[in-house]
């Protein structure tokens, strides 16, 4: 699981989001409020969308808020690794959000985590 988290905020402009997502080359960004809380997941086709879809011209679609999905499917920090396995591959999803029980994001685990705890759990058992 990765904790030195990237994340997108309710007021961030389009402009912004996307420099976050090219500078850091992902696809993605969890979106919270300012105590920290899950409130949706930004992606490419998120922006995507609303820039082919405004009704504003030019740059000034860059300085509108971002608009995010806010469905949430997050797994708390205690799920078991079976459980993760489990969403990852009944949703096709390549990151999962983590949060605690108040609802604030710890991390994110992605598909390549999972891939390597089972390679070097299998390496130790070798």
């Amino acid at each position: 699981m990765t904790c030195d988290l990237i994340r997108a905020t309710e007021d961030m402009t389009i402009e912004e989001a996307l420099k976050v997502l090219i500078n850091y080359r992902i696809t993605g960004l969890p979106v919270v409020d300012k105590k920290g809380k899950m409130m949706g997941i930004l992606s490419e086709y998120d922006i995507l969308s609303q820039i082919s879809s405004s009704k504003k011209k030019n740059a000034k679609v860059f300085q509108s808020r971002i608009s995010f999905s806010k469905k949430i499917d997050a797994i708390s920090e205690d799920t078991p690794l079976s459980k993760i396995v489990e969403e990852f591959i009944g949703t096709k999803y390549r990151r999962l959000p983590v949060v605690n029980r108040k609802g604030i994001l710890v991390g994110i685990i992605t598909r390549r985590d999972l891939m390597k705890v089972y390679y070097y759990r299998a390496r130790l058992e070798a």
